[in-house]
C-alpha cells in the first residue's frame, strides 16, 4: 500500500547531520507511527513520505530551514542569576527548563555562567544543521 497524505505510517528513521553523526534513530527500538497530514512532523519530512510503500527506504536531506531553522541571535540571552532559582549543580554545556510569567515553559543550553548572570541558549539543539533523515516505511494504513 502506498502512503496517502492522510495515511497513517508506520518506519524506522535515523537522522544524521553534515559530518555523519547520528543524533536519533528508531532502529534499536519500536519505529515511529504518524498520521500524516496532522502536522506530526517536519512538512518537508512529511512531504516525502507521501508516495512510500511498505518496505521502501529513502534518504531525506533537509535544510536548516526545512528542519528547525537557523540559530537565532536573539533566542540567546543573559539573565541575572537572581532572577531565575538554578540548580547549585548546573554547569556550562547542561540543559534546563524554565518557566515564565506566563506558566510558559522554555528548555535552554546554559552556554556561561557565572556570579552575575547566566547565558543561555533557547535555540533548538538542532537549529543551524543540516539533516538527513534515512527512513524505511514499515506499515502503510
Amino acid at each position: 500500500m502506498e502512503a496517502g497524505n492522510d495515511s497513517k505510517v508506520t518506519f524506522h528513521y535515523t537522522v544524521t547531520i553534515e559530518d555523519g553523526t547520528v543524533v536519533d534513530s528508531t532502529k534499536e527500538e519500536e519505529p515511529l507511527t504518524v498520521q500524516l497530514g496532522e502536522k506530526q512532523l517536519l512538512p518537508d519530512l512529511e512531504k516525502e513520505l507521501v508516495g512510500m510503500k511498505e518496505g521502501e527506504e529513502k534518504s531525506v536531506e533537509l535544510t536548516p530551514e526545512q528542519a528547525f531553522g537557523e540559530v537565532q541571535e536573539d533566542a540567546i540571552t543573559d539573565i541575572p542569576r537572581q532572577n531565575i532559582n538554578l540548580d547549585e549543580n548546573i554547569q556550562e554545556g547542561m540543559y534546563i527548563d524554565l518557566t515564565d510569567e506566563n506558566e510558559q515553559n522554555f528548555r535552554g543550553l546554559v552556554k556561561e555562567l557565572n556570579d552575575d548572570n547566566v547565558k543561555i541558549d533557547f535555540n533548538h539543539p538542532l537549529a543551524g544543521r543540516k539533516l538527513t533523515f534515512n527512513v524505511e516505511v514499515v506499515e502503510v494504513n
